[in-house]
């Protein structure tokens, strides 16, 4: 089993610290490979071998990690909403070189609304500020051994936020540098992961355990809740 989760291993991490039944018709295409589920104890044994992995790779440049050369499917009711900024976006995800996070699951919350409320894309200024939450969603979906089963929620417009039960109004969501997420774990153990990959180095940001989800973001300094 050692010899497997090494080989699992292997491949790359990229640090972020560097400068129905009828599928819809698509307009771009392909999805990353799924990943075979993992034990508890599987991931939390190879908690120190990941993050070391991800430490040690701190020489690689931006253009490593922009090269990917995945096309994901944009359905076009997306881009009928959007526009092809939609495109754009997702093609600037997909350049991440992401293993585990599918480009479409961080568009999804974009779609969403609040009664009359619509969400929207982020502003193209802040497309970057995601970069580095994602990566670390990326790490942990690595040694949990699956990406997640959903994005709950991403970037939201002010107006959007304003109108989530709960949401703060300096919420870094504003930002598009944060997410809530779900996986086949339950809450406490994915902040637990999250939480182990931030007091190892790889990021600063925020920690939060709700009763269904757990939100990351990679603000600049810490806060756990």
């Amino acid at each position: 089993m050692a010899k497997i989760f090494l080989l699992f291993l292997k491949e790359p991490v990229s640090p972020f610290g560097m400068p129905g039944t009828n599928e819809p018709k698509t307009v771009e295409i392909c999805r990353p490979d799924s990943v075979a589920f993992g034990g508890r104890r599987g991931f939390l044994a190879g908690l120190s071998a990941v993050v070391g992995s991800v430490l040690c790779n701190t020489g690689t440049s931006e253009a490593a990690i922009f090269g990917s050369s995945k096309r994901t499917e944009i359905p076009e009711a997306w881009v009928r909403r959007f526009g092809n900024d939609v495109i754009a976006y997702g093609r600037y995800i997909d350049k991440l070189g992401l293993k585990f996070v599918d480009t479409k699951q961080v568009i999804a919350p974009q779609l969403k609304r609040k009664g009359s409320i619509y969400n929207s894309l982020p502003p193209k200024r802040q497309w970057r500020n995601m970069r580095n939450t994602l990566i670390v969603l990326d790490t942990m979906s690595k040694y949990m051994r699956r990406g997640p089963k959903e994005i709950i929620s991403a970037y939201r417009s002010p107006r959007y936020n304003a109108a989530c039960p709960g949401a703060k109004r300096r919420s870094m969501h504003l930002q598009n540098n944060a997410l809530d997420i779900k996986f086949a774990y339950p809450p406490y153990t994915v902040a637990k992961v999250a939480k182990s990959l931030r007091d190892r180095g790889m990021y600063k940001g925020g920690v939060g355990r709700y009763s269904s989800f757990t939100h990351i973001d990679t603000r600049g300094h810490n806060a756990t809740w």
